[in-house]
């Protein structure tokens, strides 16, 4: 499908637990980058049963602005629930044209980068753009030792055992997909498009888009981790243990690719 001018709207989807001394702030920040660039779009913040005042502050601004909504979960269901939520209502509610854009809730990704990624993704005609760390350009400020092996850890082992096409990045939960390509995954993989119940599923969403053969771009992030004002939420053993169990099936996975998938 070529990109054409009629894929404008903008949804930005904040998976959300616990962020009540960061969510004003990026909402702030998203707020003033929509308005400047005069992009159609939605804020959708799923609420994941914060235990703090997140449902408070998102509750106020769902209020004072008409394109800011959100929704809760009864009780913390995971980063994982929060991507099917996001991606259901996308799919649901949006064209075949439209972009969703997911980013953390904890102000650490810097929204003013949207309009470019989103430029990028309807310019090359991609499915999904992704924002990277390890493009030219890109970096990390604040990240502790132990987070950096861990995120090169990472990338090392999805390079080795996935290698999917135009991807450096494969942990970044920051991107821009293509809400027709979303139709297409959820129509192939059915229920089983997400199956990890972790931050895992950022990898698993990417390597079974490649599988599909996504067309797929980075742009350069910034993480501004020295923005970050609660606890890392990633339990680290959990994570590398569903990224093994991803690597486990991956032949699987892929050779039913290869056999059934039609663009």
């Amino acid at each position: 499908m070529k990109a054409d001018e009629s894929m404008k709207k903008v949804l930005i989807g904040l998976p959300t637990y616990n962020e009540s001394s960061a969510i004003a702030n990026l909402l702030d920040r998203t707020n003033k980058m929509i308005k400047e660039n005069k992009i159609p779009a939605e804020i959708l913040a799923i609420n994941d049963g914060s235990s703090d005042d997140t449902e408070s502050y998102l509750k106020r601004y769902s209020k004072e602005y008409g394109y800011i909504n959100y929704r809760n979960h009864p009780h913390n269901m995971g980063l994982a629930q929060g991507m099917i939520t996001i991606i259901n209502y996308a799919t649901s509610s949006y064209g075949e044209n439209d972009v969703l854009v997911v980013l953390d809730a904890d102000n650490t990704h810097n929204p003013g980068i949207i309009p470019a990624m989103v430029d990028k993704l309807i310019r090359e005609d991609l499915d999904i753009v992704i924002a990277s760390r390890f493009q030219k350009g890109g970096n990390e400020i604040g990240l502790s030792f132990d987070r950096k092996i861990f995120s090169r850890g990472a990338r090392i082992f999805a390079k080795a055992i996935f290698n999917t096409k135009g991807v450096k990045d494969f942990s970044c939960g920051y991107r821009a997909y293509r809400v027709g390509f979303l139709n297409k995954m959820k129509d192939y993989y059915k229920e089983q498009l997400i199956e990890a119940d972790g931050f895992e599923c950022m990898i698993e969403l990417i390597v079974k888009a490649g599988i599909l053969n996504a067309r797929i771009g980075e742009y350069p992030l910034v993480l501004q981790y020295d923005l970050k004002e609660t606890p890392s939420k990633m339990k680290a053993f959990k994570t590398i243990k569903g990224y093994m169990k991803l690597g486990m099936k991956y032949n699987t996975l892929r050779n039913r690719g290869k056999r059934q998938w039609v663009r």
